[in-house]
C-alpha cells in the first residue's frame, strides 16, 4: 500500500476524513445517476441509503454535488465519514473495449469545497486507440488538479482503461500505464478496476506512491465472491475499494457495508 508523504497539509487533513487510521478506506458510491440517470438502477431513497452506509461504517460517500446537499445533517457533518464529490460525467460502462469521449467537467474544486466535500473525483478515459481523448482528459484533469492543489483539496482520479480486443497481459499493462498517468496529472487517490491478470495487480499498485482503490463495478455473484475478490486486491497492496451497486442493490445496505469494512480494516 502506498502513501504520499509530500502532500500539502490541507490535503492531508481532508484525506484523513476519507481514509481510516490505517490508510485504508471503504467508500460507497452514490454518484451513479450523474452519468447514468436512472439506467442501471434508480437510486430512490438515496438519503436513506447513504444513512445506512454511514451507520455501517463507510469511511466515505461518493456522491454528486447536489445529492450531497440532501444528506442528513449527522451524515453530512460526520467527522468520521468523508464526502467524495463528483465534478464530471461520462457514459461509462464496464466494457473495456467501448469507445468513449473525454468526460465533461461541469463543476470544479471550489464547488466541492462549498458543498462541504473532502475530496473531488473525476474520470480519466485512458483509451490507447484515441490519443486525442486521452490528451483532452489529461488537460481537464490537470487543470482540476491545480485548482484542487490551490485549495488544499484531494483529488481522486477514476481511471477507465479502454483498448481493442487485447489479451489480459496487454490490458493489464494499459491499466498500469493509465494509473501512472493519473498520478502524474495530480491524483492523490487512484480508483481503477482490478487488472485481468492477477499477477499484474501488485505492479499496478507499485506504479504510484498514492493509495489505489478498487473500482467495485457490477455486483459479483454473491457476497462471498465479492469478498474473495476484495481480499485478493488487498493482498496485492490496494488500499481499499469504492463500491456502489454492490451496496445499494443489496437487500441490507448497512449490513454489507459493515461486512466490507471489516474485510478492509480488519486485516
Amino acid at each position: 500500500m502506498n502513501t504520499l508523504t509530500t502532500a500539502p497539509n490541507g490535503v492531508d487533513r481532508r484525506l484523513a476524513r476519507v481514509l481510516g487510521d490505517d490508510g485504508r478506506a471503504l467508500i460507497v458510491g452514490y454518484d451513479h445517476a450523474v452519468s447514468a440517470g436512472t439506467s442501471g438502477g434508480y437510486l430512490g431513497g438515496l438519503r436513506q441509503l447513504a444513512h445506512a452506509s454511514w451507520r455501517g461504517g463507510a469511511d466515505g460517500l461518493q456522491m454528486g454535488l447536489h445529492s450531497a446537499k440532501t444528506l442528513d445533517p449527522e451524515v453530512h457533518g460526520s467527522p468520521t465519514t468523508g464526502l467524495v464529490l463528483r465534478v464530471d460525467r461520462s457514459p461509462v460502462t464496464d466494457d473495456p473495449h467501448e469507445r468513449l469521449e473525454a468526460s465533461a467537467h461541469w463543476a470544479g474544486a471550489e464547488q466541492v469545497v462549498r458543498a462541504g466535500g473532502d475530496c473531488a473525483v473525476v474520470f480519466l478515459i485512458y483509451d490507447v486507440r484515441a490519443p486525442r481523448v486521452v490528451d483532452l482528459g489529461a488537460e481537464r484533469t490537470g487543470a482540476l488538479a491545480r485548482e484542487c492543489e490551490r485549495l488544499g483539496l484531494p483529488l481522486m482520479v477514476e481511471v477507465m482503461a479502454k483498448a481493442a480486443d487485447v489479451d489480459d497481459a496487454a490490458l493489464s499493462q494499459i491499466m498500469i500505464d493509465g494509473t501512472r498517468v493519473a498520478f502524474e496529472l495530480g491524483a492523490d487517490l487512484v480508483k481503477i478496476d482490478r487488472t485481468p491478470s492477477r499477477a499484474a495487480l501488485a505492479d499496478l499498485v507499485a506504479a504510484v506512491p498514492v493509495p489505489v482503490l478498487l473500482r467495485g463495478g457490477p455486483p459479483r455473484n454473491g457476497p462471498a465472491a465479492t469478498i474473495a475478490d476484495l481480499e485478493a486486491c488487498l493482498d496485492a497492496g490496494m488500499a481499499g475499494a469504492v463500491y456502489g451497486r454492490t451496496v445499494w442493490q443489496d437487500e441490507d445496505p448497512e449490513g454489507i457495508t459493515r461486512e466490507l469494512r471489516s474485510v478492509i480494516h480488519g486485516r
